[in-house]
């Protein structure tokens, strides 16, 4: 059996471009960050879409009750941290309030007009729960809430950039997360890694030593809402290392404009989805 893989078409490749030539990638390659480069490792045309033509698409009903939710945790633990009150009537008049301010820009697909309250009454649902089954103590002071961070990683690299939702004593890096269903241990460590390394790098760079560990609390979306939580080591060389790997993909990648998509069961929930079919000539 033969291949004609290799047979040229005659043409170069800027003939065959699918995507326009984005006028300049300097946004980019300003800094990284976790979302970033997890876009880039799971599709290179939705990065395309989202980072570098900045084609903006409706709010998913499930991601805005997920950074309600985050909001109010971020509340409660900057409150703890200062050490001051924090009970639950103040928090959900808090939620009311972010509601009201951030839902009417927030461009959400709403299926039914009435979705919106059931959102919001299941976002203080997933309060409630946090609230009542957090592994720590209430009036515990966390070690540091929302912590913005910023890390050199080499001439050449762009800044690694990033927000720690809450780091525990002594030095456990917890990441706020809500699901519809309880998420498996083995898959959801996996399918978070490359967060988990960068907010070690983060770390390690704010603090000057080695994170402990870390922690993923999936507040999970169902009928009675129930918290699970994950237990992980620290980053290993190996893990470093395949993050390197990684940076360096994606700015080979992006200085040679292989803005490839990655089919598969993902594009179904896709914001994309339909450009990227059209663009590939799949109608």
């Amino acid at each position: 059996m033969t291949s004609n893989a290799t047979v040229s078409t005659g043409r170069s490749p800027t003939a065959l471009r699918v995507l326009p030539d984005p006028a300049e990638n300097e946004e980019v390659l300003r800094y990284l960050s976790a979302s970033r480069l997890k876009c880039w490792s799971g599709c290179r045309r939705q990065f395309y879409y989202r980072y570098v033509a900045r084609i903006e698409t409706p709010t998913a009903p499930a991601l805005f009750l997920g950074q309600a939710v985050h909001e109010l945790l971020r509340l409660y633990n900057w409150r703890r941290w200062k050490g001051e009150s924090h009970d639950a009537d103040q928090l959900r008049n808090e939620l009311e309030s972010w509601w009201t301010h951030e839902a009417p820009t927030a461009n959400v697909a709403w299926k039914k007009p009435e979705d919106e309250g059931k959102a919001r009454d299941q976002a203080w649902s997933l309060v409630e729960t946090y609230l009542e089954q957090q592994p720590e103590a209430p009036n515990g002071k966390p070690e540091g809430v929302e912590v913005q961070v910023d890390c050199e990683l080499g001439s050449g690299i762009p800044p690694l950039i990033g927000i720690i939702d809450l780091v525990r004593a002594p030095g456990v890096i917890i990441d706020y997360k809500t699901a519809a269903r309880s998420p498996d241990p083995t898959m959801a460590a996996h399918q978070h890694l490359t967060q988990l390394c960068c907010y070690a790098l983060l770390f390690r760079e704010a603090t000057g030593r080695k994170e402990s560990g870390f922690e993923l609390h999936h507040l999970v979306k169902t009928k009675q809402p129930k918290m699970a939580i994950h237990c992980l080591d620290p980053m290993t060389s190996t893990q470093e290392a395949q993050l390197f790997f990684l940076i360096d993909d994606y700015l080979d990648g992006i200085a040679s404009e292989r803005w490839l998509p990655s089919p598969g069961q993902h594009c179904a929930w896709c914001d994309y989805s339909d450009r990227c079919r059209k663009e590939s000539g799949i109608s």
